[in-house]
């Protein structure tokens, strides 16, 4: 019987006061005072309890490869608490009320965590760095310290192992490539030149519905607010105006104001989808792939071989989609929006300190989360049993499934747990390994050509300001949310309107949610 199942069958305080008991008996051996012989008993395995949050197209099992290594390479056993990843963000919340924390809990983003750090629930990791040596030299190699900085809180100390990732956006604007080729047009260089070859070929191909979008059109206003130095969309309302170090709401700014005129404009020349709005997933996706869209925004990483397979079935032989490097606004700026360089991050609660294992605990974290080992052991597996090492790098073996071996027969997340429990920093190896060279090859150039935005700076709200901020918002955003529209399809007019529209924004307390983003800022 493994260590795993013997846990889970004599439960965990009695395993815990097992673990002391071999811990007093190796001091008992070293010292003598039992036995007379001199050969040393394998240790025990150290258990650590986990909070996950099992998807469900990956089911947890305990029969992992991943859980196995962690036991033959770090003599580590996890007892894995599975929450619902659906709903895993209450579950977190739940968890830390109740007081019973397991040792470590995964994926959880800075604000989940400052009111219960600050109430002394969860370790400083800061007061410990010297148990980390993989960790620091990770900061230090990719030059995040000023990073680390923004997780500190007011004492000066941060509470969160955070994961990282390069600031390259994988959200890009996309494009017909074919029918641009066929058609003898450049690739469009700003939002003008854009508009200008989608009004010629919606004349050619009338059935088209140009430009398309999905959720509401809240993805692209996203991506086309960075053209105009604004959250747009599911960014958000609240803007970083670093000129005059200021928060603004960015739905009553003339840079909006901008957005929506050029957004009419295409609406007005039918290049703009009408169902925009209103059309579900599935109707995008028809869309997409039997011929009518010609531009869109979307997650390039997979590449396009699904979409350009399903143009093919539908009658277009030919038919290729394609990155499309961003295209300058109608007010200069060429830019997608900005990228956290952070992703989700664990932490430990603070009476860990006094378990018997607990150093052992911070060894085993930073060798699995921050270690070269312990990096290419969750992401690419076992040399030998998934990838091999080649002259080129490292490669999966031709029985992996990946985006670009999709014959493969192995799911190696759904098969060994590989990319699952400590994946919270970005392997840029194994990433670009899974995008197709075409894909590598133009976010590389996008991230040389500083096309994405520049993240705003953190603004930190008490509970007071938090809900008096819902309150306003439960105002303001239905109201922006209609109005924008009526703009874009013009039964508004941006410019015999929009001095109403502020008016009407004033009444609704936009200028005091200013004011309490001010004011927080300035504290």
């Amino acid at each position: 019987m493994n260590g795993f199942y013997f846990y889970n069958l004599y439960g965990e305080s009695t395993m815990k006061k097992m673990i002391v008991i071999v811990i007093m008996l190796g001091t008992f051996l070293s010292t003598g005072i039992v036995g007379c012989s001199s050969t040393e008993e394998p240790a025990e395995p150290i258990i650590f309890s986990v909070l996950y949050n099992e998807e469900e197209n990956t089911p947890f099992q305990t029969e992992w490869l991943i859980l196995e290594e962690y036991e033959n390479r770090q003599n580590v056993i996890l007892n894995v608490h599975l929450r619902d990843d659906a709903d895993y963000g209450t579950a977190i919340t739940q968890t830390f009320e109740s007081g019973n924390i397991p040792d470590i809990v995964l994926k959880v983003w800075p604000d989940t965590i400052k009111n219960y750090a600050s109430a002394g629930t969860l370790l400083a990791f800061s007061d410990y760095e010297s148990l980390m040596p993989n960790f620091m030299d990770y900061i230090k190699k990719h030059n995040l310290e000023s990073e680390l900085d923004k997780l500190r809180l007011a004492n000066g100390k941060y509470y969160i192992l955070p994961g990282y990732q390069r600031e390259n956006q994988v959200q890009q604007w996309v494009y017909r490539r074919d029918i641009f080729k066929k058609n003898g047009l450049e690739i469009p260089n700003t939002y003008d030149e854009l508009f200008d070859a989608l009004v010629y070929l919606k004349e050619i191909y009338p059935d088209t519905t140009p430009i398309t979008a999905s959720w509401g059109g809240a993805h692209l206003f996203s991506m086309m607010g960075s053209g105009y130095d604004i959250p747009a969309g599911w960014d958000g309302t609240r803007s970083y105006n670093e000129a005059e170090n200021r928060w603004q709401f960015a739905p009553a700014t003339e840079n909006y104001k901008e957005l929506y005129r050029f957004l009419n404009r295409c609406y007005q020349a039918e290049i703009l989808d009408p169902d925009i709005f209103t059309q579900n997933n599935e109707d995008y996706y028809n869309k997409i792939q039997d011929g009518r869209a010609l531009v869109t925004v979307t997650w390039i990483t997979p590449g396009f071989d699904g979409w350009n397979a399903k143009l093919e079935e539908n009658g277009f032989p030919d038919g290729e989609w394609a990155a499309l490097p961003v295209p300058e606004s109608t007010i200069g700026i060429r830019a997608l929006p900005a990228v956290d360089p952070f992703k989700k991050g664990l932490v430990v609660p603070a009476r860990v300190i006094n378990e018997p294992y607990f150093e052992d605990l911070l060894i085993f974290l930073d060798w699995a989360v921050y270690s070269e080992e312990g990096r290419t052991l969750t992401t690419w597996g076992i040399e030998g049993t998934t990838f091999e090492n080649t002259p080129n790098g490292k490669a999966y073996l031709p029985n992996i499934k990946t985006p670009k071996n999709p014959e493969g027969m192995l799911d190696i997340t759904a098969e060994y747990g590989l990319n699952t429990l400590f994946n919270l920093t970005e392997n840029e190896e194994f990433e670009d390994y899974k995008k197709p060279p075409e894909i590598v090859a133009f976010l590389d150039r996008s991230l040389s050509a500083g096309e994405t935005a520049k993240l705003a700076p953190q603004l930190e709200l008490d509970s007071n300001a938090i809900e008096a901020i819902r309150i306003l918002d439960e105002k303001i955003a239905p109201y922006t949310a209609e109005t924008g529209q009526l703009f874009i399809i013009g039964e508004l007019s941006i410019d015999e309107d929009w001095d109403g529209y502020i008016s009407e924004l004033e009444k609704k307390g936009y200028k005091t949610l200013e004011e309490i983003w001010n004011a927080s800022w300035e504290e």
